[in-house]
């Protein structure tokens, strides 16, 4: 005898059956490029797609998402996609129709991703071209490899596109679309100088050899009410780094400073040497000379090595004061914090870590970074008046510690060579800027000065490593040179010489500073009320 068997179905779509008869549909339209032809097809797809859901009796038209002009690589980007995504969650749509898995999405991951959602959700997506719907069994095999040609096909245009830019790179036939700031393109694409930028950069190359920091250079910018570069908040710091590195002041051109990756989701990286670079010598007229920027080049390569700057060129911490301050009650660091935003008291200031996170744990107050920036000044300004009392007793002192005599008297000899090596190349560099040597003759004596130099100091290094005291006596005797090539009273912060010269900071009660040097010699001021 036969069983009789009689299918029940789900409350909740026996119910969803009776109450709405018509599916709920909406239709995704994309265009990734801004030509006009493909703007005319954005506009067909939008008057197409609401005609199509209309003319179905079945269906209820949800609505068109539609984003236009918007590459399809990163969803992220695509704010109708997003849109369309929370209306699924919010139980506003039951079909999305789409042209094609390539307009749905192009990086595979997403694409699944987004597809899988809001198929839980009972949602499914319909590809017209593919004849593909979502909800059917064997469609999320073949959307992987669908979606997996698409991704591989925007590869494939980007890889082309990124081969035209080598090969304008490699004939020196690139067009800048955006200038540097000093520069503007001419009719026929070239760079020409725009004169009232270029004042601005002679002054930050001038006053940068003057033995300004970029701190120092972008807040006087900033204090002159000097237009910023497109149309940014102010000058900072990293603005000024920008200009004093970029070779086009000096006529020369480098190409390719960045590049995008191969692989989705795409992204813009710093060339760090891992792309080919493109350098074009006498590309534009010049804003400052070449020995300027020898000369800028040469300085802050100097100050790099000696704070520390990683490959890239950028300090280890964001802040100079990152990672420096030390809380005397927990032994915890400061972090930086800036309240009062947008309002006229708007202000920045450091507190200790462990107190932000549990006042009971440390009831260290914050301090303010303009109060920490005027202890270091006033600091700085009773060691540089009375460092022949502090300093050359201690660099004494500490010699006399020393353990091997004759490394010290080698340590000595070598010191004094690499100082008389700085002295020629010094020498070297104000004889080709009068014209009595020629360049060739000078950049081959520069560069075996240069090798000697380096030689002589990794010799000294090694020494100083072998030896007792070798940070103290170095960062103490470094001190003293910094004191000579910075004579002055200090009337404002340095960003750089607090760098250069202060290790970390130790915040005690009543707004006790102390400052550890380099030579890690104790200093501390009181800017308690």
């Amino acid at each position: 005898m036969a069983k009789k068997v009689r299918k029940i179905e789900p409350i909740h779509q026996k119910v969803m059956l009776e109450l709405q008869p018509k599916k709920r549909v909406c239709a995704y339209a994309r265009v990734s490029t801004d030509s006009i032809e493909q703007q005319d097809s954005f506009h067909y797809q939008v008057d197409y797609y609401k005609n199509y859901i209309s003319n179905r009796d079945d269906w209820e038209y949800a609505g068109i998402y539609a984003d236009e002009a918007i590459s399809g690589t990163q969803v992220k980007k695509r704010e109708e996609f997003l849109r369309m995504m929370k209306d699924c969650e919010d139980g506003k749509i039951d079909l999305i129709i789409t042209k094609s898995v390539t307009r749905f999405a192009r990086n595979t991951v997403d694409s699944i991703k987004a597809i899988r959602k809001i198929k839980l959700l009972g949602i499914g997506v319909y590809f017209e071209k593919e004849h593909i719907n979502t909800l059917s069994e064997k469609s999320e095999q073949m959307l992987t490899i669908l979606s997996s040609i698409a991704q591989t096909e925007s590869e494939n245009i980007s890889a082309n596109t990124k081969w035209g830019f080598k090969k304008q790179f490699q004939d020196g036939t690139f067009t800048i679309g955006t200038p540097a700031y000093g520069y503007m393109n001419d009719e026929d694409g070239q760079l020409i100088i725009k004169e009232d930028e270029a004042e601005i950069v002679r002054r930050i190359f001038t006053e940068y050899l003057n033995g300004k920091g970029t701190y120092i250079i972008a807040k006087g910018l900033n204090n002159d009410n000097i237009a910023t570069i497109r149309s940014a908040e102010q000058w900072t710091d990293t603005a000024v780094i920008d200009i004093l590195q970029n070779p086009i002041y000096a006529g020369d051109l480098l190409l390719q400073k960045t590049y995008t990756t191969e692989v989705l989701p795409f992204q813009r990286k710093r060339n760090k040497g891992e792309m080919p670079r493109y350098f074009i010598e006498g590309n534009n007229e010049p804003i400052i000379t070449k020995l300027e920027w020898q000369m800028v080049y040469e300085i802050f390569e100097y100050r790099r090595s000696l704070i520390g700057m990683d490959d890239s060129g950028k300090y280890q911490n964001r802040y100079e004061f990152s990672s420096k301050i030390i809380c005397s009650e927990c032994g915890g660091t400061f972090r930086r914090q800036k309240i009062y935003i947008g309002k006229p008291n708007e202000r920045v200031q450091w507190c200790c870590i462990k107190h932000i996170k549990n006042i009971e744990k440390c009831s260290m107050k914050a301090i303010r970074d303009e109060t920490i920036k005027e202890a270091f000044v006033t600091m700085w300004n009773k060691l540089l008046t009375n460092h022949t009392e502090i300093l050359y007793p201690l660099l004494e002192s500490l010699k006399n510690l020393r353990i091997d005599k004759e490394h010290e008297k080698e340590i000595k000899e070598l010191n004094n060579k690499i100082m008389e090596l700085t002295e020629q190349s010094q020498i070297l560099s104000r004889v080709v800027s009068k014209g009595y040597i020629d360049s060739a003759i000078f950049i081959e004596r520069q560069n075996a000065l240069t090798v000697e130099l380096r030689e002589i100091k990794k010799r000294r290094n090694q020494l100083l490593d072998s030896n007792g005291f070798e940070k103290e006596i170095e960062g103490t005797q470094q001190l003293l040179e910094i004191i000579r090539c910075n004579p002055e009273i200090l009337e404002e912060y340095d960003e750089n010489l607090f760098i250069n010269t202060a290790e970390k900071m130790i915040i005690g009660e009543n707004s006790a500073i102390t400052f550890r040097l380099i030579n890690t010699l104790e200093l501390t001021e009181y800017k308690g009320k």
